[in-house]
């Protein structure tokens, strides 16, 4: 009888997120160019603060990445906004004509994981991490805080 641990969950995350890099670097895009083309591809409009918090990237990288891509000709912002960061961003014709490709082979790889999954699984699978969560933030509630001085 194996007993599962954070440890085993944290492996098994990494693996899935090695799949995940796999697929990025198929694009030949990194991953943090990836987040923004996707992003703006599939919302239509964001913010770098809203993709760096979605996408886990630091604030300076989705900078910079926006600035290269402003440069390229594939990223427009909306001079509506006044702050820079929280400007909403959006694909301009060329920003589509690279990124739409890329959702849609991301996408068509997805659905093609997820059928071989099949239904039922996908399901349960969704069923059980959210679960597993919920879980997690009840213990994690229940749980003192440890005070540790360092």
């Amino acid at each position: 009888e194996t007993m599962y641990n954070f440890d085993e969950l944290g492996k098994k995350i990494g693996d899935i997120d090695k799949r995940i890099d796999m697929l990025i670097a198929k694009t030949g895009l990194s991953y943090s160019e990836f987040a923004v083309l996707y992003t703006l591809a599939k919302d239509g409009r964001s913010t770098q603060k809203k993709i760096g918090q979605e996408w886990h990237i630091p604030k300076q990288t989705v900078f910079n990445v926006c600035k290269d891509f402003r440069q390229k000709g594939l990223v427009q912002i909306d001079e509506q906004s006044a702050d820079k960061r929280e400007r909403a961003m959006s694909l301009t014709q060329k920003g589509h004509d690279v990124a739409d490709p890329i959702v849609r082979a991301s996408d068509e790889l997805g659905e093609r994981v997820f059928a071989r999954l099949g239904e039922k699984n996908a399901q349960k699978l969704f069923l059980l991490l959210t679960r597993f969560c919920e879980i997690c933030d009840k213990e994690i509630e229940n749980t003192p805080d440890l005070q540790t001085e360092i």
